[in-house]
């Protein structure tokens, strides 16, 4: 979930909550540093082996660019000009600047929890927010300090896993401020409604259902204030299509998908 307000409140500080890194329980903040270390990571049921130890800032799991890529399938290339790391694999691209809040998967923005910062010469890149980029469920065990990265072989199942990654990015909740009209909006639950696969299997007409809460901004004598207003459901439709490695892509741009207001009720409503 996040927030993203216009920029015509720039009074107001943008508030981020987000989802896209991955994230361990808040328990695991008052561990020491030690139990931090030692957290294991499997690529499918392989455990894997790293040069360079993965590590655990503010509840991310950070591991190294290169390796991490290379595990997924991906080729990867540095603009060192722009100081960002390019991953590509099919028609998937994956854009990550050294330092930077956001990033990009084919060209749709996304925040981060975590930047990709250069330790000990070496780059680390957000576990979670890659592995699902790449199309992949990560999944943390907080007994033994484990987490799993599986990649999903089920195409429904991936096509959902698109849908709900690409409708936290910041260009689809850009859209949604665009449609509603508000000064603030957050992103609530997604659920894909109808998948309608082609004969050959390699591309579907995808309906989902995406719920927002709006704010709006209200100026008084002292200072501008952002509340939520209403909550709003939208249905959108849109194509994917499976590429050449084996990926389901979004084929229809996210400022090109059809819509239709579903619901909408006050805020206090809800």
């Amino acid at each position: 979930m996040r927030r993203l307000w216009k920029q015509r409140v720039a009074p107001i500080a943008l508030s981020v909550c987000m989802m896209l890194s991955w994230a361990v329980p808040a328990s695991a903040d008052a561990e020491d540093a030690s139990a931090a270390e030692q957290v294991q990571i499997y690529m499918g049921q392989q455990k894997t082996d790293w040069e360079q130890p993965p590590y655990i800032d503010n509840g991310n799991t950070m591991v190294p660019m290169r390796a991490l890529f290379e595990k997924l399938g991906f080729a990867v290339t540095w603009d060192n000009a722009e100081r960002k790391a390019i991953a590509s694999k099919g028609d998937l691209s994956i854009s990550l600047p050294i330092g930077s809040g956001t990033a990009s998967v084919n060209q749709i923005q996304y925040y981060l929890d975590a930047a990709p910062v250069i330790r000990e010469g070496s780059t680390y890149m957000p576990l979670r927010f890659v592995s699902e980029a790449a199309g992949a469920e990560v999944l943390w065990d907080s007994a033994t300090h484990t987490v799993t990265v599986q990649p999903i072989e089920d195409a429904q199942q991936s096509i959902r896993h698109l849908i709900d990654h690409v409708t936290q990015s910041s260009s689809f909740l850009q859209r949604a401020v665009a449609i509603t009209g508000g000064d603030g909006i957050k992103r609530n639950e997604t659920e894909v409604l109808t998948l309608q696969m082609n004969g050959q299997g390699s591309s579907a007409e995808v309906t989902f259902e995406v719920g927002f809460t709006v704010s709006t901004a209200v100026k008084s004598d002292h200072g501008v204030t952002i509340s939520p207003s209403e909550s709003v459901v939208y249905e959108f439709k849109g194509e994917v299509y499976k590429d050449s490695a084996g990926q389901w892509l979004l084929r229809t741009g996210i400022d090109s998908l059809p819509y239709v207001l579903q619901e909408k009720k006050p805020f206090m409503d809800s």
